[in-house]
């Protein structure tokens, strides 16, 4: 089945119209069939009783040449010393043909023997036609000079003509029913489908043209329904990112205020716990406010190339004596947001480095999905703690030290802008050893 709506509905459409004339088509020519045959036996019967009574009226040496006038290309007319119906092969249908023919001779005698066969065909006989076999009708009627008028005449045209009408009939009914299709399509499925290409575009945080109101009440009903759903989305997104800013500010003043006075404070080793204390919570609350707010989505979505992306991503992480590689194409275009993407990556690439010594970034494109790979060479993760690596302020390490084991919100992040662009990001520990985060977006 094809895969759009169009096409499932022009392939339904076409079956149910095809299944409909085949039904009507083997219904007429069963019935035309049988018109047909009972047509063409009282045809013959007719034929041979006109000729005998026109064989009676004429001279004797002139019966050849009337039995030869008298037979056509389809009815062929002999006079022979014997009969061409075996005695006795009559059965209840031919026998009342028979005595049709004797009630229209002479006397009423009973004189005529009817047998139906089956033919078969002439090697000279035109080919393509629906069967290679015929029924024919043999007639045998007794002269009163003790020879017999023998004739044999199919019954049905090999090729009947209205079979090609038929056929035609069915190419229109096809036809009639693509050009609804098509009709239907650019004012059913086409509101449809761009639609389904606006949630898409909304599913990955891209912007898009306002979808114009067309199509049927229900359509036109949908598209407003998901416009409105979007203007409320955006309202929302902003009242919190307005709400998580002023909660930025209010936090940050109170925390400068500890950092001064815990510097006033004389005995310099609880000093120096103070500050690191104030630290560890102004790094706390910038990623907690980061990843709620959700900054990414207010960057607007644009043309951009991963490969260079990852090369620029593994220049800075050298520069810092970072061991990170990349293996990449020379280019992969791709639709989105550079700075949400680079900052997923980039967690990506700082987790590796930091427990596993080092980073081995590989970029591919296969088939509609763009994978990104990143592996390092640590110890990796317990099977049953993966999932629970992208749950907000999960650690493998229990302190709460952003120096040994992070905030725990660098994996939620990336998850939530990879999904963002509409793919996905999973952790898996490799085979040889180490942890591979494999990224999911479609291309």
């Amino acid at each position: 089945m094809p895969h759009s709506l169009g096409g499932r509905l022009a392939i339904l459409l076409v079956f149910a119209v095809v299944g409909a004339q085949a039904v009507a088509f083997a219904m007429f020519a069963h019935e035309s069939s049988r018109v047909g045959r009972a047509a063409a036996r009282t045809q013959v019967v007719d034929r041979i009783a006109t000729l005998v009574r026109l064989l009676d009226a004429v001279q004797p040496d002139t019966v050849p040449s009337v039995v030869a006038a008298y037979g056509s290309p389809r009815h062929r007319f002999t006079i022979d010393a014997s009969s061409l119906v075996p005695e006795g092969a009559m059965g209840a249908d031919e026998a009342r043909l028979a005595r049709r023919i004797d009630r229209r001779m002479k006397d009423d005698a009973s004189q005529a023997r009817i047998a139906l066969v089956e033919r078969d065909v002439g090697e000279n006989a035109p080919r393509g036609r629906l069967s290679d076999r015929t029924q024919a009708l043999r007639v045998s009627v007794r002269l009163d000079d003790g020879r017999w008028l023998n004739a044999e005449a199919p019954l049905a045209s090999r090729t009947p003509p209205w079979m090609r009408i038929a056929l035609i009939q069915v190419l229109a009914s096809v036809v009639a029913v693509l050009v609804v299709v098509a009709v239907a399509r650019r004012g059913i499925v086409g509101p449809v489908a761009d639609l389904a290409r606006a949630a898409e575009k909304a599913g990955r945080g891209a912007g898009f043209e306002p979808l114009p109101e067309r199509g049927p009440s229900e359509l036109r009903t949908m598209t407003a329904a998901f416009k409105q759903m979007q203007e409320r989305s955006g309202a929302f997104v902003a009242d919190r990112t307005r709400m998580l800013a002023a909660i930025s500010h209010d936090l940050r003043t109170p925390i400068a205020s500890l950092w001064l006075r815990a510097e006033m404070v004389e005995d310099g080793e609880l000093r120096n716990a103070m500050v690191r204390t104030i630290s560890d919570m102004g790094r706390m609350v910038d990623a907690t406010l980061a990843f709620s707010r959700d900054d990414a989505l207010a960057q607007d979505s644009g043309a951009l190339d991963l490969s260079e992306m990852v090369r620029a991503l593994a220049d800075d992480h050298g520069v810092l004596g970072r061991d990170v590689t990349v293996t990449s194409p020379a280019t992969v275009p791709f639709q989105g947001r550079p700075l949400a993407l680079r900052r997923a990556l980039d967690n990506l690439v700082e987790n590796a480095v930091r427990y596993g010594d080092r980073a081995r970034i590989s970029l591919e494109r296969a088939d509609d999905l763009i994978r990104i790979l990143v592996d390092d060479d640590g110890p990796g993760v317990p099977p049953d703690r993966i999932e629970e690596m992208f749950v907000p302020f999960a650690r493998l390490e229990g302190s709460r030290n952003a120096d040994t084991g992070g905030t725990g919100l660098g994996l939620a992040i990336t998850r939530s802008a990879i999904r963002a662009h509409g793919g996905d990001v999973v952790l898996a520990n490799r085979t040889g050893g180490g942890l591979r985060a494999e990224v999911t977006l479609p291309s």
